[in-house]
């Protein structure tokens, strides 16, 4: 769910690995109690684990799409292509390709990619068997057993997220609006008194930076809309790691900070 706001922050083998967004110098390794804390030459975006290692975008090497091993730090280049919007399928990875917008699927075992979606795609989430998709169309699906696609709505997405049976994300054609999207019912609601610049989910919640009050981050009930003020901070870039939100605190520099899900004070993670 990270990879809707860039895929930055990551959890693997034990440590934290965390993009420098400020100087473009690499990615941080933090060992979960802080006790270690050092540098790899990848750039990290649109970080996908699958518990030895991750996939990602190393904005390094021209955006091509890169594995991380997580026990020795060794980088490998799959593709030579620019990817973005990284999903996990079984052992194969999802990707935009940043060339032609379209959606492919990588093999590993085979090192080849297929097409998966044949139409300009802006962002893409996977749930089970079936792709949600913003495109020039409006937002849509695919069920990868049948190859069907249908369209959903008339809407731009931004920062698509899906829980417990809703779509959430900003949509651009309603000045980013944050919106729900009820899967089973066939129901859109759009918040208008929140402005969504980033987004991420839990089960029961979305936290949102709020454009419509200086990107402060609120904390919307998921069925009812009802909203809380959650962090003051200036915020963009929210992730969920490990029962704590993550995001670029803009009153300092773009630091990386955390506060719990559960609520309290942020502290600050180190500089982005």
């Amino acid at each position: 769910m990270n990879v809707s706001n860039g895929g930055l922050i990551a959890s693997l083998c034990g440590d934290l690995y965390v993009c420098d967004l400020s100087g473009y110098g690499g990615t941080r390794v933090i060992s979960r109690d802080g006790s270690t804390d050092r540098d790899i030459g990848v750039i990290m975006w649109f970080a996908a684990p699958d518990g030895n290692g991750l996939y990602c975008s190393n904005q390094k090497d021209y955006d091509y799409l890169t594995y991380i091993n997580g026990n020795d730090g060794v980088e490998t280049c799959l593709q030579k292509r620019p990817c973005a919007n990284l999903a996990l399928r079984g052992g194969n990875v999802l990707f935009i390709d940043e060339e032609d917008s379209l959606v492919y699927e990588y093999d590993p075992g085979k090192d080849k990619s297929s097409l998966v979606i044949k139409e300009t795609t802006t962002s893409f989430i996977l749930v089970s068997d079936t792709l949600y998709f913003a495109a020039e169309g409006g937002l849509k699906c695919l069920d990868l057993s049948s190859g069907c696609t249908e369209k959903l709505a008339d809407c731009f997405p931004v920062c698509l997220n899906f829980t417990n049976g809703y779509l959430v994300f900003a949509d651009e054609y309603q000045d980013f609006a944050l919106c729900r999207y009820d899967v089973s019912q066939g129901k859109f609601t759009a918040t208008d008194d929140i402005r969504a610049q980033s987004i991420i989910t839990t089960e029961e919640y979305i936290f949102a930076s709020n454009l419509a009050d200086n990107n402060s981050v609120v904390r919307a009930d998921l069925v009812t809309g009802e909203s809380i003020r959650f962090c003051g901070d200036s915020a963009d870039k929210l992730h969920i790691v490990d029962k704590y939100l993550y995001f670029l605190n803009q009153n300092d520099n773009n630091a990386w900070y955390k506060v719990p899900l559960a609520g309290g004070r942020p502290a600050r993670v180190c500089n982005s």
